[in-house]
């Protein structure tokens, strides 16, 4: 049997590169899923986590394969697509024993490992090719895979991951206290109900996905919950794309942790439109305590374009009955997006303000590689591998300045401050504005 080493690369300082990814220290859920199947089938597993403990080594230079991600399953939509860096931290692995993984070179094999100096590649999930790389299999010939020599040897696509039969992950491999969530606490997990999703939208990154919409069963969720409670999590976030999309299955999930006594404390992404709220209520009974939304904008000409299927008020009602049960909500809104005006980008602002979220984030839209915007723009081929904005009326550098203003003028308005430091999960407003004052304070690459 083998020794597989896992790694989660680094990527430097807590905000990095053009599109000022926040480098959040989050558990590396798909290195720990991948750890399960192969601890399943007899290998031996070693795991470093470098972005979260940049101080400890990360080569083992025992190990029969090294499979270095790029982007955890946190990232899997939203990738670092700084390559010098990847280089950088890649340099002291070695070629023949090291197979790199992640969104960036799902989307860009060849020119992602021509940058960074590897020659083995798995192209999107990582569990089932990672098993049989182990094995003894080579990449390139293993579903899913790839391997660079003079030319791109990629062998067929790989089947979707069937997430039913996947053993619990390994926990056990890193230390809870090495995670945090500023707006949630001290000791994360993390989870996935599902994998996939069931939209489309045009500018989204599913690339490490596939087009397969994949769930867990309820008791499978419940011993991973279980599992990880046991390492010592405390607090956790749902993963999934879309975790209300399953209504009957979140209600399952709440009642079980509910009949169960649960005292994990947790929050989710979702899209508006898939909650009401009765079941905004239920989640708060089991143990939700924030619910994050992608709005993305206030302009119903933009939403169109980008074939969301959302409204305005889909949006302000979900927020509301959040906040009616006792929810704490944060808002993610896009800038940037191909042929938004300044006039609407600012109208996004303003919708911002008048929904009223606990938290808005406000980013510049990346054009991913692989995504409908990208191919209906014709952007392959036009310059960068991974360009760091659509092509736009305004330049990359005022639609990040942008993107700071507002995350600034939001978060310091006077009304919203003394809410924040006198109401509800008060306790948590103090180190939120010091991230805040990090992030505002840093200049733009």
């Amino acid at each position: 049997m083998a020794h597989v080493h896992l790694v989660n690369a680094a990527w430097g300082e807590l905000f990095s590169g053009k599109v000022r990814r926040y480098n959040r220290a989050f558990p590396p859920l798909d290195l720990l899923s991948a750890a399960g199947v192969l601890r399943e089938r007899g290998h031996q597993v070693t795991l470093a986590d470098a972005r979260a403990r940049p101080d400890r080594p990360v080569t083992a230079p025992g190990a029969d394969l090294v499979a270095v991600t790029l982007s955890p399953l946190d990232r899997w939509q939203c990738p670092n697509t700084d390559l010098d860096q990847a280089a950088r931290f890649l340099a002291p692995f070695p070629r023949d024993r090291t197979v790199v993984l992640g969104a960036q070179v799902t989307m860009r094999p060849e020119a992602v490992l021509r940058h960074v100096g590897q020659e083995a590649a798995i192209l999107g999930e990582p569990e089932d090719a990672l098993a049989a790389l182990a094995s003894g299999a080579r990449a390139g010939e293993v579903p899913g895979t790839v391997r660079l020599g003079d030319t791109l040897h990629r062998a067929p696509p790989a089947e979707a991951v069937d997430v039913t039969r996947l053993p619990v992950p390994a926990f056990d491999l890193v230390d809870p206290r090495d995670y945090r969530y500023e707006v949630l606490g001290e000791r994360l997990g993390l989870f996935e109900l599902t994998r996939g999703c069931p939209w489309r939208c045009k500018y989204c990154l599913l690339t490490m996905y596939g087009r397969k919409y994949r769930k867990k069963s309820v008791p499978q969720m419940m011993g991973e919950i279980a599992a990880a409670t046991a390492s010592g999590v405390r607090v956790a976030y749902f993963q999934d794309l879309e975790f209300t999309a399953d209504r009957p299955r979140v209600v399952a999930l709440c009642e079980a942790l509910i009949a169960d006594r649960s005292t994990l404390v947790w929050a989710c992404q979702t899209r508006p439109d898939t909650v009401d709220r009765e079941l905004l209520a239920l989640m708060r009974r089991a143990g939700c305590a924030l619910i994050q939304y992608g709005v993305e904008s206030g302009v119903p000409r933009v939403l169109e374009l980008t074939d969301k299927r959302q409204t305005r008020e889909q949006a302000e009602s979900a927020v509301r009955w959040a906040h009616e049960v006792g929810l704490r909500t944060l808002c993610y809104f896009l800038i940037g997006l191909p042929t938004e005006t300044r006039d609407e980008i600012w109208r996004t602002y303003a919708f911002a303000e008048t929904l009223a979220p606990t938290y808005a984030s406000f980013q510049v839209a990346t054009p991913y590689p692989t995504t409908p915007f990208f191919d209906e723009l014709a952007l392959d081929g036009a310059g960068d591998a991974f360009p760091s904005e659509y092509p736009h009326t305004l330049d990359g550098g005022e639609l990040r300045a942008l993107a700071r203003e507002f995350t600034v003028r939001y978060h310091l308005r006077p009304a919203y401050l003394w809410h924040r430091l006198t109401g509800p999960g008060r306790q948590g407003a103090l180190p939120e504005l010091a991230l805040l004052a990090r992030y505002a304070l840093r200049p733009f690459a």
